[in-house]
């Protein structure tokens, strides 16, 4: 997706958040403190998400896991690929939905109504799919952290951000870790470097 596209995508987005706000508040509507911050800003898409785009430029299919209300997977499917996200609060599952039929009701997109990956259909193959995680950051117990991690050995890649996956964690040692715990299955990680303050990007992937 170019930068023109961009613009226009973050422009449909930022007019469907006031209309929304406007019309349900933030609590009905869905409307975290996250995405008011958003819009008062007018930087709908942040600094890794416009990275996130062109790292998954002509990416066929992406498993997003937690997407709020979608704002980058719908951009995610807007520039061609199949998308398939995860949101288990209800009213920000319910914003995504209406974000989707208003900015990108023709693209291969659908939001399951659960946590990942608690709705992911056991006939859906990850092979060949990238999963993402972006801004999960809550409290996991470790059976979660090891069945996400199982998880990423099914998928082609994964992509998350060490300083927000399952844990918000901005300590360097804190997210050598992490990797290190991932690492130690057999995967291996490799920095994307991006841009984007406070955060720690890497992709993972099978060994050979």
């Amino acid at each position: 997706m170019d930068k023109t596209a961009v613009a226009a995508c973050e422009a449909e987005i930022r007019t469907f958040l006031a209309e929304r706000l406007a019309a349900m508040g933030p609590d009905e509507g869905g409307l975290a403190n996250f995405y008011l911050r958003k819009l008062e800003t007018g930087r709908i898409l942040s600094r890794y998400d416009r990275e996130l785009l062109v790292l998954l430029q002509g990416e066929g299919r992406v498993v997003h896991a937690g997407i709020g209300i979608g704002q980058l997977s719908a951009a995610l499917a807007l520039q061609g690929s199949e998308v398939l996200g995860f949101e288990g609060d209800p009213r920000r599952h319910a914003a995504a939905e209406a974000l989707r039929l208003r900015v990108a009701p023709e693209a291969r997109y659908s939001i399951c109504p659960a946590r990942f990956p608690d709705g992911l259909d056991p006939a859906y193959e990850p092979a060949g799919a990238s999963l993402l995680f972006t801004n999960v950051a809550a409290t996991w117990p470790e059976e979660t952290y090891d069945a996400m991690i199982a998880l990423m050995h099914r998928f082609s890649r994964t992509i998350l951000d060490l300083a927000r996956f399952g844990d918000a964690r901005q300590d360097p040692a804190d997210q050598a870790e992490l990797a290190g715990r991932i690492a130690a299955t057999g995967l291996v990680l490799t920095p994307l470097n991006f841009v984007a303050e406070k955060t720690a990007f890497v992709e993972v992937r099978r060994a050979g």
